[in-house]
């Protein structure tokens, strides 16, 4: 029998987890020596007498121990080989270490407190030092201080070397980056750091969705583009101005990699309003920009799923993957999507864009075939060698935001159209279509009730105010919300909602007007906010930011103020100097623009010739038909025609 050094069943157990090494791997002239070993250590484990396995093998008895050492040896990970020890040599596979590496390890031995400083210093533990990254050469140094500390003279190892210990601690700190790589990828950065954690390691949880809409992943990217804004000065003159860079916030489907819709946001940081609004441009059917770019075109199909596929408008998906920025985390925009929408939504983990590479992935694209062909971009940094001048080129080039979002508009479409790698060389489009027409894996489609009262109203927020004001001190009934009166000729019409506690509705990117209903859900009208902010369409941020400079100039009484334009006065003064001023000044006139003013220039109230012919049948002209029209109109309107009688 066997020599029983070893525990035969021990050894047998040991065994059963042993992996062998792919044989056409092993070089020829160690194959055959590779396959002996083997046999001769199976026959050893089997019971097989030294004798026996001599005759088989040739292998001497005297080599059996050194033969089982080595498959019983471990790697620098800490694996036991099992039969790829056999592979290692003639000896037992040990990490030897001779002359003077054998002495650093000894010195560690008998000061365990000079590893743990080691490990502090060079991987940045603060309870060593501050320094981060810190060299070899700068550790050598303060390893010989701490050595100092400790009592060790200098007739003792280190100090009685030539290089006092450095190669040995330079092989030595190599190998605590090769068994501790969460800590050495610390040393680089935090995203290193994030990515090696959250990536490569136990088994995915996460499974790819087959069919369209079923799960879409949205995230915002800040755009590598500069675009100017115009700040009129004070003798009348516009001049440029570089604005902040804005951001795109993007829908992307995950089983066909197709854009379902985005947002662009020129705000600093982007939004809960921006998220929603994205969402909601993601299931209403696209409408096409008028393009002004020479050159610049849609695709055939316009490049949307709803220009492409009239049958699937109003598409709603079943989940939605977000990150946790802030404006994703709102109470109310989880309330909006789960509840009304029928979403269920995942939070990804903190910092792990891996959760979403999808849309990340979209984002590189659009960069890499879009923004950085352009002057005025910023690149993906400092040190990128397309960034050249954005801002003066931004200048040069007249690069404003509407040229921007056309841009975008068709960038994106392009994209749909565009083969790619992750659905197996179609475009999104293609790979869409396949799955909806080939597959049959519709989507749930919005009905009319659900369209209108929830897609189309996605937007819309409530709250809760009781109606105030009493006849008998002469106050109409009225409704009192963001430091602002609101009243309707229905409300100030009757007392009987007087104490009540309504229901308003209102759109915050435009609160000139809201929406109230009774303790029963009734539609009572719609309110419009008294002074300039009724006249004007504007955002919620705009009214705060209004009040709070009405307030600091000491004006409270603003029904017959003008806090809007003395707000957007206060930016463009501002606005020479700060980026950031400019482009909220840029923001408030967009929101001006739209809304209430839209509409009524929309139907030709505020033109010269549409106002004339009115005072010429007779009717009597009211301030709502006159408000829009120029200094110059409206001196032509008093005396031109007075002078035509």
């Amino acid at each position: 029998m066997a020599n029983k050094k070893y525990n035969i069943e021990e050894l047998r157990q040991a065994r059963s987890m042993w992996t062998e090494p792919l044989i056409s791997t092993v070089p020829e002239s160690k194959r055959s020596r590779y396959m002996l070993n083997k046999q001769a250590v199976d026959m050893y484990i089997d019971g097989e007498s030294v004798k026996k396995i001599t005759e088989m093998t040739g292998i001497p008895g005297s080599r059996m121990v050194s033969l089982i050492e080595r498959c019983l040896s471990s790697n620098d990970a800490g694996n036991i080989l099992g039969y790829h020890g056999l592979l290692t040599g003639g000896k037992p596979f040990r990490e030897t270490r001779s002359g003077h590496g054998r002495e650093f390890d000894q010195l560690l031995e008998k000061y365990p407190q000079l590893k743990e400083f080691i490990i502090g210093c060079y991987f940045g533990d603060r309870k060593y030092t501050l320094v981060r990254n810190m060299n070899i050469t700068s550790l050598h140094r303060l390893f010989l201080k701490e050595c100092r500390n400790l009592g060790i003279t200098e007739w003792q190892y280190p100090f009685t070397t030539e290089n006092r210990g450095y190669v040995s601690m330079c092989a030595y700190v190599h190998k605590l980056e090769a068994d501790n790589i969460s800590l050495n990828a610390r040393r680089f950065d935090k995203n290193t750091a994030q990515k090696l954690a959250s990536t490569g390691i136990g088994h995915r949880l996460t499974v790819n969705p087959v069919a369209p809409f079923a799960t879409v992943q949205i995230d915002g990217h800040i755009i590598d583009i500069e675009y100017v804004i115009d700040v009129p000065n004070t003798d009348g003159t516009v001049s440029k101005v570089v604005a902040t860079r804005a951001w795109l916030i993007a829908v992307i489907d995950i089983a066909t990699r197709c854009i379902l819709g985005y947002s662009l946001s020129q705000e600093f940081n982007y939004d809960q309003y921006d998220v929603m609004d994205a969402i909601k441009n993601a299931i209403i059917p696209k409408t096409l920009l008028d393009l002004t770019i020479e050159g610049l075109q849609y695709p055939s199909n316009g490049g949307f799923y709803s220009t492409a596929f009239s049958d699937f408008k109003y598409a709603v998906f079943d989940s939605i993957m977000l990150d946790n920025a802030k404006s994703h985390l709102s109470a109310y925009t989880v309330g909006k999507l789960v509840d009304e929408l029928g979403c269920c939504v995942n939070y990804g983990s903190v910092a792990t864009p891996e959760t979403r590479g999808i849309v990340e992935r979209f984002f590189g694209t659009l960069e890499s075939r879009g923004f950085h062909m352009l002057p005025s971009t910023t690149g993906s940094d400092t040190k990128d060698p397309v960034r050249k001048n954005p801002e003066k080129n931004a200048i040069k080039y007249d690069v404003t935001y509407e040229q921007m979002t056309e841009l975008i508009d068709v960038l994106i479409a392009e994209y749909n159209n565009t083969p790619h790698k992750g659905v197996d060389g179609l475009s999104p489009l293609e790979c869409m279509s396949c799955k909806l027409f080939q597959a049959g894996l519709y989507p749930y489609v919005a009905d009319e009730d659900m369209i209108i009262s929830v897609i189309e109203r996605l937007n819309m927020r409530m709250d809760k105010r009781t109606v105030r004001g009493r006849a008998a001190h002469g106050k109409h009934a009225y409704i009192q919300f963001m430091g602002t009166e609101y009243r309707s000729k229905i409300l100030s019409a009757t007392e009987h909602y007087l104490g009540q506690s309504l229901t308003i509705l209102y759109d915050p990117r435009d609160i000139s007007s809201i929406e109230a209903y009774d303790q029963d859900g009734r539609y009572i009208d719609t309110l419009k906010a008294s002074g300039e902010f009724g006249t004007k369409s504007h955002s919620v941020r705009t009214r705060k930011n209004a009040l709070k400079l009405a307030r600091e100039r000491g004006r409270s009484k603003l029904i017959f103020d003008t806090p809007i334009d003395a707000y957007i006065s206060s930016l463009d003064v501002k606005g020479k100097k700060s980026r950031r001023n400019a482009t909220r000044a840029d923001i408030v006139r967009r929101e001006i623009g739209k809304g209430i003013a839209a509409e009524q220039q929309s139907d030709n109230t505020f033109n010269l010739e549409t106002v004339r012919k009115k005072q010429e049948t007779g009717a009597v002209l009211r301030y709502e038909d006159i408000k829009g029209l120029s200094p110059e109109d409206l001196y032509t309107l008093m005396f031109q025609s007075r002078k035509e009688g």
